[in-house]
């Protein structure tokens, strides 16, 4: 009986070996995943330009800041979309903050515009605001990322304005502090 149990137990362990190995065997698994369209910018590394007092000796705009020199610069250093996308400067002109307890006198400003120009992307965009919310939105077809030292908004060329928003050289500058924005926006496209 002992005999007829080793027996048994060895043809059930024969039957729990796999079968005959082959040389070789494969199997394919695949990874799937996907990518979206996106944009990044870093802090820029300024929040905030100052342009100092903008009056020369006469009490109008300082002649020194009309020109194309370059009065202040912020930089971003990480800027990229992998996509195509949209490209936009969104901005106000300086104005006046505090309000004043009268009209606003035909030889004096309250607003002050400039050149933002925006360098470091396959084009260079401009913006000049004479209202609130001036937008310019350029398409760009393919991806990007701006070389170094990044994306850099260059200020210049002020101006007064009138209250109507039109240039004018020669006014007067109410006393005060003066504050403009310009807001850039890297979107995918959809």
């Amino acid at each position: 009986m002992v005999h007829r149990l080793k027996l048994l137990m060895a043809g059930t362990a024969l039957l729990a070996l796999p079968s005959v190995a082959q040389a070789q065997a494969a199997a394919e698994i695949q990874l799937h995943s996907a990518v979206g369209g996106s944009c990044g910018l870093s802090a820029p590394d300024a929040s905030v330009l100052d342009l100092h007092d903008l009056t020369g000796p006469d009490g109008l705009l300082d002649p020194a800041k009309l020109g194309n020199t370059i009065l202040a610069t912020a930089t971003i250093a990480d800027a990229w979309c992998n996509t195509p996308h949209t490209l936009s400067l969104q901005s106000t002109a300086m104005a006046l903050q505090q309000t004043m307890p009268y009209a606003q006198p035909v030889y004096m400003a309250r607003r002050v515009t400039f050149n933002a120009q925006l360098v470091g992307w396959p084009f260079t965009a401009t913006i000049r605001p004479r209202n609130d919310n001036d937008p310019v939105t350029l398409d760009v077809p393919s991806a990007y990322q701006a070389p170094s030292p990044g994306l850099r908004l260059q200020i210049s060329k002020l101006q007064t304005l009138t209250p109507g928003g039109d240039e004018q050289a020669g006014l007067m500058l109410e006393p005060g502090s003066y504050l403009g924005t310009v807001t850039i926006t890297l979107a995918a496209a959809d």
